[in-house]
């Protein structure tokens, strides 16, 4: 693992959190290749430092631990460095050779697609939120290859995701999905998630579906009803508009799905693992009263789904 000091993180004036966590999800998909990339640092309950990058692609996944001083998050310029790896909004750039895997290559995104505002809502102003969310990029068109463990990855033509997530631990309880490999100009993320708040705790729910230049929001701060929430199906009811996705959880012969057990945070400590799932295939349905704005499938659903 390269140990090679880019920048020490420098604090102003501000107390360093504790029992905190930080990570920012990039991926990238071409047809049935998926990689992703979680750079990130915990803070556990003394204050120590703990940088990390997940790698999670077809055949495998790993989870590589850095120094404190080879970490660098420039949340204003949108760039994060990890040791020799480099994450921002114009792409990535990867050098790793550890005992686990060897990756290099470079990846650049074309224009993304943000959000019209916050995720969060006015949620994003509440100060001790266990989790806090946002979503970067719905979808960008990529160029470039990386080559993992001697293997070569072709991402030129490629489409990715940008989110990100900050707080203290992963609720116990939530949903989560990501697709945006479709026929048509669509983009979709759903979280539905057991929050707790104020010493009790309610089911939150953050929605954004891009389709054909226009965006649909569904959330708890505009008034959305869960009315079904399962690992095989999700209804959500806002308004006029109601989200229906049904998601296979059978897996055929030939299936190109896979999954990986992923460490997660909690109190700030990587200390939990869930399962991510990868190539799953989902029905998303979009009605305005009975008007149907579009029936869509795809096979490239990435999806968590954790019980408490």
């Amino acid at each position: 693992m390269n140990k090679k000091i880019l920048q020490s993180k420098k604090e102003f004036g501000k107390k360093v959190k504790t029992g905190y966590f930080e990570g920012w999800y990039f991926k990238h998909q071409k047809g049935d290749t998926v990689l992703a990339l979680i750079p990130g640092q915990s803070v556990d309950e003394n204050g120590g430092k703990h940088p990390f990058l997940q790698i999670i692609w077809n055949e495998d996944s790993y989870f590589i631990e850095f120094e404190e001083e080879d970490y660098l998050a420039d949340k204003r310029q949108g760039r994060v460095m990890v040791g020799n790896n480099v994450f921002s909004r114009r792409g990535v750039r990867l050098n790793i050779r550890s005992n686990e895997v060897a990756i290099e290559g470079t990846i650049g995104y074309g224009p993304l697609s943000p959000i019209r505002y916050p995720i969060m809502g006015p949620f994003q102003l509440v100060p001790f939120m266990e989790c806090s969310h946002e979503v970067i990029s719905m979808v960008h068109f990529l160029q470039g290859r990386v080559r993992i463990n001697g293997k070569v990855l072709d991402f030129n033509g490629g489409k990715g995701y940008i989110e990100g997530d900050k707080g203290s631990s992963f609720p116990t309880d939530y949903l989560w999905l990501q697709c945006n490999q479709f026929r048509e100009a669509a983009a979709v993320m759903v979280s539905i998630a057991n929050i707790p708040f104020l010493g009790r705790s309610f089911q939150g729910c953050i929605c954004v579906v891009h389709y054909q230049g226009k965006e649909y929001r569904f959330a708890t701060y505009s008034g959305v009803k869960v009315v079904r929430k399962r690992e095989t199906a999700v209804v959500l009811k806002q308004g006029n508009y109601c989200l229906e996705i049904f998601i296979s959880n059978q897996r055929k012969s030939g299936d190109a799905r896979f999954s990986h057990k992923l460490p997660a945070p909690d109190q700030g400590n990587m200390s939990r693992f869930i399962e991510e799932a990868h190539m799953v295939k989902g029905r998303f349905i979009l009605y305005q009263k009975e008007t149907l704005i579009f029936d869509l499938t795809s096979r490239h659903v990435s999806f968590e789904y954790v019980e408490g």
